[in-house]
């Protein structure tokens, strides 16, 4: 209250009963003092000076007992103190913001929205009143206000009044007041929502900034010290979420049990809190893990929080909600159907608690026909399948159309008008599956959506429209790969995209088999270089040359460019590197992750700008398939697909095709490979798998035994290639055998998918009635078009690296082939190009990369490794360690050549990435060098120095080196090899390949 209150005559008695309240808390004193303000206002009821200390004391007695009468007294004294209160009396203001606190007392009691308002009401009068020096505590009060009726009503202005608030008194709030910390958490709340409802990443950062601040600026020993903490995981759970980042994850679960080991027996609604976000991380982590003891653990966890939580809580219903999710978890875990009925029984009753006007109540639909929906998988109930469509109707009605999860809850009701559409009559069957694909469609489009959620609609509406359209399947298949890029996000490092790829695991295949089979052969183009090799493809984007934007706009060309360097290096996680590159201290991972984050934004809206110019509207937009078949220089170019539906109920169906693109040829050939059924397929890929485990060397310098049944399947697996593939591919290009290496064509094999890991190269049938590619063509690889169209070797080398480690350090056999290796390229060099050689330990990752640097040719005789789990931690090993990919990908080389890897498994790809042809020899093409010869698997130790000898021989034959001849050198090495060994032994002439231009 104002000063100006204690001027009021008063009882001497009153007074001291009030005064000795404060100083002893005996609420009797307080109880006689009412009593006696009581009398007084009877006998002078308009005296503001009686009713507002009245009001105050009532105010004083709810805090202590709770009572909502006293509240409601407090509210109604105040109030008719205010109306006899003149404008722009000085007393007004506390007026109004004490009105603001007992209205926004009795919304936490009664969850009233009419309080609420009254809260905001009272508190922007008060602070439309405010001098020079602004009350703090009433600005941060209503931007919380505002927040808080957002969380009710979901009205975005709301959110935006709060943060415009919060950020006031942020901003006013010296950085040694202690509420700084307070005001700090409130908003980054108040952001966390925004990202909620908007899906801004910035949000989310700007959330946790905030928070974080928040923490480290709370003492340990604090009461609120739990609640930042509590707030900082249910942050870095939002990341979690958005970006699957298991880092954040982790985070968020040390927070809470940090949290929760902090909070006061007292404390029970903090307890809550905490105990319900646990329940909520470990329902996370189990589907992460797959561990059951985290289920079990969040059952418990969310158990304790519904016990602790009394009947009449407004959070009542979002308790029986996650302790429903976790139940259903367990049902999808053990299969035991009384999960199944507990969680339709949590949230059942936690719909009954909610009204329409609450923003969760469409969630809880959303979740309850969900649950019952799986009902109806197990029981064939038709009434369950139409509750759970109801619901979810429900659901989407509730669901503002700028409402993040809005998507979700159309595209699961589409799932289930989809389900009831296969399970319906026939007269009824396309009028249901119409309802499902126009959710799907909404869904698809919907600004609010994730990338992935977007991406998975899309998918299912592209295979869904299948049974009524294949012009709308096209339409929906080109929306799927549309999002590719943003799915496979810039802002997300090297590794995570390796992880997010396999989201989309033979995409391109399905997509372009729909295309091929509407006979749109360009579409289907653009589709497979889309869907193959997509972080090769984002990292070669990176760096293309700015030449044309430099010359038109050279300002915003050098901006782009430091953003993608800073980009390219960031995604690897180097910190030395980008402080380098930057000039930017980043002093953590997590400040790391936000700055990658950062510029992926800016990238995007750089992009954004540069393509409003004349003449760059496709600026480093997918190449169209005119572009593309611009990759046939040197010859065909034969794109091969091969889709294998994994559901034998799917509507589509199984298909081999080679798409060929000839130098000069406007129009892209189509020859169906119908002989390559899925049965052959199969059966090849088996019994090529099983010969690479038996017959190639575990590494270079340990051989295997030759194993006549393993050369047997080898044979059979290059005849059926032959046979099914390649010889109708030759026979389609009018190829004849040549026994001159002069004579044979040129041809790049670009396999997608699953045929990556074949050798087209030797397809034939080998015996008395020989025939083979050999024979026809000299073969080159190219794990993608971009590849081909991104660089050119240079025409003439002029130095050359050699990098040999005989002795390697660790249980890796001895290589005494690579001494070899290197005293042949050295003899071939001689004066025609400079030589330089880096040999055991004076071959270390730093050595070698700086060198490498200053050489147009590098040629590494040495042990590598693939690494499946993270394929950025692939390497070769030398002297002091791995030199892996990461390390090489950070150097962006220009002006190379030729990239020797006379190492193990160089060219081997990952089964779980069949479409990223993830291997050293596709990272070096990404790296800078445009000509690769590498190795499909293992080699013999002694066949390496012969294909070496033989390569640089014939490359340096006429006084100079022109990389661009290195397929054909290759050849003649090979064809040397086979005639030395014999063309049975596979195994070891088979793995050298060429990649590249």
């Amino acid at each position: 209250m104002s000063k100006d209150s204690s001027a009021a005559p008063d009882d001497d008695s009153t007074i001291d009963y009030h005064a000795r309240f404060h100083r002893l808390g005996d609420i009797a004193d307080l109880d006689k003092h009412i009593e006696i303000k009581e009398r007084a206002v009877l006998q002078d009821p308009d005296n503001p000076y009686l009713l507002g200390p009245l009001g105050e004391s009532y105010q004083c007695r709810f805090n202590q007992r709770k009572a909502l009468t006293d509240l409601d007294n407090g509210i109604k004294y105040i109030e008719l103190t205010l109306s006899h209160a003149p404008d722009g009396h000085p007393g007004v203001y506390s007026l109004l913001t004490f009105l603001g606190l007992c209205h926004h007392q009795r919304f936490h009691v009664l969850g009233e929205i009419e309080d609420l308002d009254k809260d905001i009401a009272y508190k922007t009068r008060a602070v439309s009143m405010e001098s020079d020096s602004p009350d703090l505590s009433v600005i941060t009060g209503l931007g919380r206000a505002y927040r808080i009726r957002f969380q009710r009503l979901g009205d975005l202005g709301d959110l935006e009044k709060s943060i415009e608030y919060g950020a006031r008194a942020v901003s006013l709030t010296p950085d040694h007041d202690p509420d700084l910390c307070g005001r700090l958490d409130s908003l980054g709340n108040s952001h966390l929502l925004r990202f909620q409802r908007l899906d801004d990443p910035s949000e989310l950062d700007k959330g946790i900034e905030f928070q974080t601040r928040a923490a480290s600026l709370t003492p340990q020993g604090h009461q609120d010290f739990p609640d930042r903490l509590n707030n900082l995981a249910a942050s870095f759970n939002m990341r979690y979420n958005r970006l699957g980042d298991a880092n954040d994850l982790e985070k968020s679960m040390e927070y809470s049990i940090h949290a929760l080991s902090l909070i006061a027996p007292t404390n029970s609604s903090l307890q809550i809190r905490v105990l319900a976000n646990l329940s909520i991380l470990q329902l996370l982590r189990f589907q992460l893990l797959k561990d059951p003891k985290d289920i079990e653990k969040g059952i418990e966890y969310s158990t304790r929080a519904f016990s602790l939580t009394s009947g009449d809580h407004p959070d009542e219903a979002l308790r029986l909600k996650h302790l429903g999710e976790l139940y259903y978890a367990r049902f999808r875990l053990l299969g035991n159907a009384d999960d199944l009925d507990l969680a339709i029984k949590s949230v059942s009753r936690a719909v009954s608690l909610l009204s329409d006007e609450d923003e969760d109540l469409g969630d809880q639909l959303d979740h309850l026909g969900g649950y019952i929906h799986a009902r109806w998988h197990t029981q064939h109930d038709f009434r369950d399948l139409d509750n759970d469509i109801s619901y979810k109707s429900r659901s989407v009605a509730l669901t503002p159309e700028y409402h993040s999860r809005r998507s979700r809850r159309i595209e699961s009701l589409g799932r289930s008008y989809l389900c009831k559409s296969l399970s319906s009559h026939p007269c009824d069957h396309q009028q249901i599956l119409r309802l499902a694909l126009d959710c799907f469609r909404q869904a698809s489009f919907a600004e609010a959506n994730l990338p992935l959620m977007k991406f998975k609609s899309a998918l299912i509406w592209a295979r869904s429209s299948l049974r009524l359209s294949l012009a709308e399947s096209l339409e929906a298949y080109q929306v799927t790969v549309d999002l590719i890029p943003h799915v496979i996000w810039l802002g997300s490092t090297v590794a995570q995209r390796y992880r997010d790829v396999e989201e989309m695991k033979s995409l391109a295949e399905e997509a372009a088999s729909i295309a091929i089979k509407a006979q749109d052969f360009k579409r289907a183009l653009e589709w497979l270089e889309q869907g193959q090799s997509v972080v090769m493809n984002q990292s070669m984007m990176l760096r293309s040359p700015l030449d044309d934007l430099r010359s038109v706009e050279p300002v915003l060309a050098e901006v782009f460019e430091k953003v993608t360097t800073e980009l390219q290096v960031v995604a690897l996680r180097d910190q030395v590197q980008y402080e380098m590159v930057s000039n930017i201290s980043l002093n953590s991972p997590e400040t790391m992750a936000d700055r990658h984050r950062q510029l992926a934004k800016e990238h995007a809206d750089i992009l954004s700008r540069v393509r409003q110019l004349p003449g760059f509207e496709n600026f480093l937009k997918p190449k169209r398939a005119s572009e593309l078949q611009s990759a046939a220089q040197t010859g065909p170019v034969v794109i091969v697909t091969i889709y294998m539906p994994s559901n034998p109920l799917e509507v589509l169906e199984y298909s081999c095709d080679a798409l060929i693109l000839q130098p000069g040829a406007s129009e892209i050939a189509h020859l169906p490979l119908q002989g390559f059924n899925s049965r052959t397929s199969a059966n090849m890929f088996s019994r090529f798998n099983s010969s690479i485990m038996r017959g190639s060397p575990v590494e270079r310098g340990v051989h295997s035994l030759s194993l006549s049944n393993q050369e047997s399947d080898f044979a059979s697996v290059l005849a059926t290639l032959w046979k099914d593939i390649v010889k109708p591919v030759i026979d389609f290009l009018g190829y004849k055998p040549s026994q001159y290496l002069d004579e044979l064509p040129h041809i790049t094999w670009c396999p997608i998918g699953a045929l990556s890991s074949l050798p087209f190269h030797a397809a034939g049938i080998y015996g008395a009635s020989k025939s083979c590619a050999f024979d026809y063509v000299i073969s080159s690889y190219a794990p993608s078009l971009t590849a081909l169209l991104s660089s050119t070797p240079i025409s003439k080398a002029t130095s050359i690296l050699a990098i040999s480690q005989e002795h390697t350090p660790g249980s890796h056999s001895i290589l005494p082939g690579a001494a070899q290796e290197l005293a042949y390229i050295q003899e071939h060099a001689g004066n025609v190009i400079s030589y330089t050689q880096l040999i055991n330990e004076e071959a270390t990752s730093g050595a070698v990369l700086d060198a490498m640097e200053h050489h147009a040719c590098v040629h590494l005789a040495c042990h590598a490794h693939q690494n499946f789990e993270d394929p950025t931690k692939s390497g070769f090993f030398l002297h002091d360690g791995t030199l892996d990919l990461v390390s090489i990908l950070r150097r962006s080389f220009k002006n190379k050549g030729l990239a020797f890897l006379s190492a193990c498994q160089t060219a081997m790809g990952d089964k779980k990435l069949p479409n990223e042809v993830v291997h050293l020899a596709s990272g070096m093409l990404t790296a800078g060098y445009p000509s690769v010869i590498a190795t499909m698997w293992s080699v013999w130790d002694k066949d390496a120095p012969f294909i070496a000898d033989r390569v640089y021989r014939w490359l340096l034959k006429d006084g100079e080196m022109d990389c661009r001849n290195s397929a054909k050198a290759l050849h003649h090495a090979t064809r040397a090899l086979q005639q030395e060994i014999g063309d049975d032994k596979f195994e070891r002439w088979v793995p050298f390949i060429h990649i590249g231009t």
